[in-house]
């Protein structure tokens, strides 16, 4: 094997490893994209603006429909909150200046839940005296009052007296 170091360069093996060394002094690398995957269908998640601003997308769409929410440049996907009645997910509800949770069953399911800084209100449970489920705090124009969560089978109310039902009529 001769140790002659004038020997002609060897030719690169690949187009890439010929590109890399043809690349400018100035060349930098920067950092890698990330990419994210949907969990229902392995395909892309790619950022997208809709009418409430911008969200993470399923790049499958229509076939596929996940979304998930944009939080300092990640998908992340938003809480679900339950029904407690019947189990199907709430749904945040404004009316005028008043904000609630409502079930996403509506007609069939009526439940409505009192909003806690964006978040259904985890209120202690109180039976109804009538039928045996219990109460939720709903707010009305005369004020908060405490029904029963199978309204309308249910008409079974009791007063509020700050954030609690008055649970005995005062004589």
């Amino acid at each position: 094997m001769p140790e002659n170091d004038d020997q002609a360069p060897i030719s690169p093996s690949s187009n890439w490893e010929q590109e890399f060394l043809e690349q400018s002094d100035d060349a930098h690398i920067r950092s890698a994209k990330v990419r994210y995957r949907c969990p229902k269908c392995e395909s892309l998640l790619t950022l997208k603006e809709g009418a409430n601003g911008l969200f993470w997308g399923c790049e499958s769409y229509p076939a596929c429909n996940y979304t998930a929410n944009n939080e300092n440049g990640k998908p992340v996907r938003a809480k679900r909150y339950l029904c407690p009645a019947c189990d199907s997910p709430l749904r945040r509800k404004t009316f005028k200046d008043n904000a609630f949770w409502g079930c996403s069953s509506y007609p069939e399911c009526k439940v409505t839940v009192e909003d806690d800084n964006g978040v259904p209100s985890s209120t202690k449970k109180y039976p109804c005296r009538a039928c045996g489920h219990y109460l939720v705090r709903k707010k009305s124009k005369n004020g908060y009052f405490w029904g029963c969560i199978t309204y309308p089978i249910c008409t079974h109310t009791l007063n509020d007296d700050k954030g609690l039902p008055v649970l005995k009529r005062k004589r």
